[in-house]
């Protein structure tokens, strides 16, 4: 770090601790209104007074929130409430005892307790430091009657000398001192107001709710895809069949020599029929990931692949079916998708199990050397035309359902998709599937 980056950094940590040292009057003359007027609660002057104590106290410690958090750029995960209007006398005893009153309150104290005296020594330290090296070597021009009086009174040189060592040490003092108390003043301001636990909660309920919309619409499209599968397919094969074999009844019972062809036919549309069943049936669960599990699965997609892949399975544990399933689509599709839209001359497929911070995850990791390019289109969940086909069409420049159904596959899981791929290349996909989901 530059010295002038460390002036602008320490300036910038000064601001901030001033800034709440220059609040500090409103946050102590709040507290002790509060205690003034919190044993008055039960009488009729705490109904008016109390709500506008609440009111200004929410209002300064949202304040002290904001700074803390613009300070040290975190984000706030939530919205605080908002007081206004009349309220009856539960209502008011639910809010001095509701959760946030009480953060509110403890930020209150320790404000009150700390602010200005980490303003004071962030003035005090620098200035005082900077005053003492500039006006020591003046003191000469005091009449002997009346020396400079700083820390020490300068008499001499010697005084001078020991008074400029002595504002060096407050410049060192405050160099150092003012990013740790900062950084403290903020983190701790963040600490106390922020329900962290309540916050993951939110948090969690809504991942879990998004990844259940998602889930919902892909269980949809799928269900839709299937019917199309079935409808276009086995059933008007099926329908093939039976007309194939009136046509053959009606011919035996003129010419049983002319049934024969009827009947080849209709047993081509049972075959055909059949085939397509099984198709449909391996595109809901395919059978070869119990057969092979998924590292046996994904080495006979990357061998049937037109793009000469490499596959590295080192670390691949099972994982439950569901998730093995996910992981064998997702794979299907990327490599679908390189094969008709990179241009790629080579593949390289990871698939591993890797410890997160909560969970064990699945990881589908799929490089391409091709043209790049690739993105997520946007695609809103549960919309059906954006989640008919989970496993078609492209997002390399083309309708983008392709690695959005990828993306689509991987939230319904709770998991997620993380795509590199700047124009010209290589292209980097890699897929989290939680295995505990």
């Amino acid at each position: 770090m530059t010295i002038r980056a460390g002036l602008e950094s320490r300036l910038r940590d000064a601001r901030f601790l001033l800034r709440e040292a220059g609040h500090w009057p409103a946050s102590l003359g709040v507290l002790v209104a509060g205690i003034v007027l919190l044993p008055f609660l039960p009488l009729g002057v705490g109904l008016y007074a109390v709500p506008r104590l609440l009111g200004t106290l929410n209002r300064l410690a949202a304040g002290a929130q904001g700074r803390a958090a613009a300070f040290t750029s975190a984000v706030i995960p939530f919205d605080r409430r908002r007081l206004s209007g009349r309220h009856s006398f539960g209502e008011l005893a639910a809010l001095v005892s509701a959760p946030e009153t009480k953060r509110d309150a403890a930020w209150l104290g320790f404000h009150s307790a700390f602010a200005l005296l980490a303003g004071v020594l962030a003035l005090a330290l620098p200035v005082g430091g900077v005053l003492y090296i500039l006006v020591a070597p003046f003191w000469p021009l005091f009449p002997a009657d009346a020396p400079l009086e700083l820390t020490l009174t300068v008499r001499s040189w010697t005084d001078a000398v020991l008074t400029m060592l002595l504002g060096l040490v407050y410049v060192a003092a405050g160099w150092l001192l003012l990013p740790w108390m900062a950084r403290r003043v903020g983190s701790a301001t963040l600490a106390i107001l922020s329900p962290r636990r309540y916050a993951d909660l939110a948090r969690r309920i809504s991942e879990l709710s998004a990844a259940r919309a998602s889930a919902l619409a892909a269980h949809a499209a799928e269900l839709r895809r299937i019917e199309r599968e079935l409808h276009d397919g086995a059933q008007n094969r099926l329908v093939g069949v039976v007309m194939m074999l009136g046509l053959a009844q009606r011919a035996a019972e003129t010419d049983p020599a002319a049934a024969v062809p009827f009947l080849g036919r209709a047993q081509d549309a049972a075959s055909e029929a059949l085939a397509g069943l099984r198709a449909a049936v391996h595109d809901i669960y395919p059978p070869v990931l119990d057969e092979l599990g998924l590292g046996g699965a994904a080495s006979a997609l990357t061998s049937r692949s037109s793009i000469p892949c490499s596959l590295n399975v080192t670390g691949l544990q099972r994982a439950p079916a569901a998730v093995e399933s996910a992981a064998y689509f997702v794979l299907a599709e990327a490599l679908t998708n390189a094969a008709k839209h990179s241009n790629a001359s080579r593949i390289d497929v990871v698939l591993r199990t890797e410890a997160a911070a909560r969970e064990e995850i699945l990881v589908v990791q799929v490089d391409d050397d091709g043209d790049g390019g690739a993105r997520v289109a946007d695609a809103r969940v549960g919309d059906a035309r954006a989640g008919d086909d989970l496993a078609a069409g492209s997002d390399r420049g083309g309708s983008g359902t392709g690695l959005a159904g990828i993306a689509r596959r991987a939230a319904a899981f709770g998991g997620k998709l993380i795509l590199t791929s700047p124009p010209g290349g290589p292209t980097h996909l890699r897929v989290e599937l939680p295995c505990a989901f």
